[in-house]
């Protein structure tokens, strides 16, 4: 089976789309040979072993330092940070086309798939067409809400039409692809379960209360609102609380800035990228898990919220933004906290309310824990392999 993506680990601590990896791992058997084709980078480690998995990377400019649209921040976040970068986007497509297709007549896959409607969907099946492979195409949700509008609505539809089946993480993300097209299996990313429920809190000297962060330091994961909700806070308890952001991107230098304009700098730790092996220790620590995101300026948000399964699956109680797909993971006061977007007042009660009811925090941990059960690696996997055999079938 071939895998496109736009996407992958490159080293061993990697977190570039690591769930993907955690997929595909839990996908391959000696009967389930997968290759993952994607993207070369300057930080490749050719030594990077992935056991039964096989990745190919494909090369699309020259020299190999220039080859910066993907990774990092992500494609989206880095043309917007450096808009010379669409000069690659021509170069990136039909490396990827062509490199696909002497793959394809290399290994001779069963099956194509495709994760990310735009360009993978569509070079996918491109290549179907040429080489008789039958097309199976993910939408994970930044290819479903900010890439809208003319050619690309079509291109969208066409490559879903044209596909044996088309799947989402969730149905938020599905209606975001197009409410008038074929519907589609819905299978979630999904979670270690027992890696992250094992997590040992990580040693360190602040005796308040620890609130996290997790993800992506770009527009649409709202950290700035989350900044402002914890400035908001009375100063008795912000004075008793530490922020923790664990992650990179193309803002954290306006964050950094912004937590000093509002002057809780030192109640702030920017931890910077940490491997996702390690991230259990985190939440472990924490007392409550936020996740602000909201619809950024390109109409994107969050498809599904990976990070959000690794909160539940580690016992933390959690608040998160009523946009996207996070509705379909949280129940508003069932196994988190639910709250209107891009509104830091309402955050600040929220996290308020959950820092004063230590009560409340742990009925919510439990119930995010026992809930997120379902969405355990070995769970989607089999979902997964189900569609496979079918299209075998077929």
């Amino acid at each position: 089976m071939l895998w496109l993506s736009s996407s992958y680990p490159r080293f061993e601590t990697d977190s570039a789309s690591v769930f993907l990896r955690y997929l595909a791992q839990s996908l391959s058997t000696k009967d389930l040979q997968i290759h993952v084709m994607a993207p070369d980078d300057s930080q490749v480690d050719a030594k990077f072993d992935q056991g039964l998995v096989t990745i190919h990377r494909f090369r699309y400019f020259f020299p190999v330092c220039l080859q910066r649209l993907a990774y990092g921040s992500g494609i989206l976040p880095n043309l917007r940070a450096s808009p010379w970068l669409v000069g690659l986007v021509p170069f990136f497509v039909l490396s990827q086309f062509v490199f696909g297709l002497i793959l394809i007549k290399r290994i001779k896959p069963a099956l194509i798939h495709a994760h990310w409607l735009i360009p993978q969907g569509v070079i996918a099946v491109l290549l179907g067409k040429l080489t008789g492979v039958p097309v199976v195409v993910t939408a994970h949700g930044g290819d479903a809400f900010a890439l809208k509008g003319g050619i690309l609505d079509k291109l969208k539809s066409w490559t879903v039409k044209n596909s044996c089946y088309w799947t989402s993480n969730t149905p938020a993300t599905a209606i975001a692809v197009g409410p008038s097209l074929p519907r589609p299996v819905v299978i979630p990313m999904g979670v270690d379960c027992a890696l992250f429920a094992a997590g040992k809190p990580l040693v360190h000297d602040f005796t308040g209360h620890i609130l996290l962060f997790v993800g992506r330091l770009v527009e649409k994961k709202g950290v700035s609102h989350l900044l402002t909700a914890f400035s908001l806070l009375p100063d008795a308890m912000r004075a008793n609380s530490c922020l923790w952001i664990v992650g990179d991107g193309t803002e954290r230098a306006a964050l950094e800035a912004l937590a000093e304009q509002l002057q809780i700098r030192r109640h702030v730790v920017f931890h910077g990228r940490i491997p996702n092996k390690a991230l259990p220790a985190y939440y472990a620590a924490a007392d409550v898990f936020v996740a602000p995101s909201v619809i950024d300026s390109l109409g994107d948000t969050e498809g599904q919220g990976v990070i959000l399964l690794e909160a539940m699956a580690s016992g933390v109680a959690v608040i998160a933004s009523r946009t996207g797909g996070i509705a379909e993971i949280i129940s508003d006061g069932n196994n988190g906290l639910l709250i209107e977007p891009a509104n830091p007042e309402i955050l600040k009660q929220a996290i308020e309310q959950l820092l004063v009811d230590n009560h409340l925090r742990q009925r919510l941990g439990h119930a995010g824990r026992s809930f997120v059960q379902a969405y355990d690696w070995s769970c989607v996997a089999a979902q997964f392999t189900e569609l496979y055999q079918r299209i075998a079938k077929s």
